[in-house]
């Protein structure tokens, strides 16, 4: 009889434990995954931004890319996406949650074309990653423009 109940109590843990749900992230986790400006220098060659890159969400960051660019100035008031994009130095694999990297970029003048079509003082950031695996499910996106305005 205890082998009967040892058996049943083991199969009944087996079969709960094949039904754990994976945790799934969410929009509201990527927006946890935070983007600031923490300096602008203005070179002889360009402009170099150094960007903090925290991962607030509950999730592993695998693999990251940021990116950085000018938008292209369409008459007085509109802006598009510019091709064009430099990617920042030092992103990172495996980014815990709570973790904190220091990105850089260097958004050099020469080869940009006419500057005055482009929209230098609202650059835009854009980060591409997974998270905790890498494949087309776990992918994300984020971004929108480097520097904030204060309200």
């Amino acid at each position: 009889m205890k082998i009967k109940l040892f058996c049943t109590s083991l199969l009944i843990l087996v079969l709960l434990s094949g039904c754990v749900n994976k945790e799934t992230f969410t929009t509201n986790d990527i927006e946890k995954i935070k983007l600031a400006l923490i300096k602008t220098e203005t070179l002889e060659n360009g402009i170099s931004y150094t960007i903090n890159l925290k991962n607030d969400s509950d999730f592993v960051i695998k693999q990251n890319n940021v990116f950085v660019s000018f938008p292209i100035k369409l008459g007085e008031s509109g802006l598009k996406d510019n091709k064009y994009t430099v990617e920042a130095e030092g992103n990172k694999l495996d980014i815990q949650p709570g973790e904190e990297i220091t990105l850089h970029v260097l958004m050099p003048f020469e080869g940009i074309g006419d500057q005055s079509v482009l929209g230098i003082d609202n650059p835009n950031i854009q980060l591409k990653g997974y998270i905790e695996t890498v494949d087309n499910e776990h992918q994300f996106s984020t971004g929108g423009s480097l520097i904030k305005e204060e309200s």
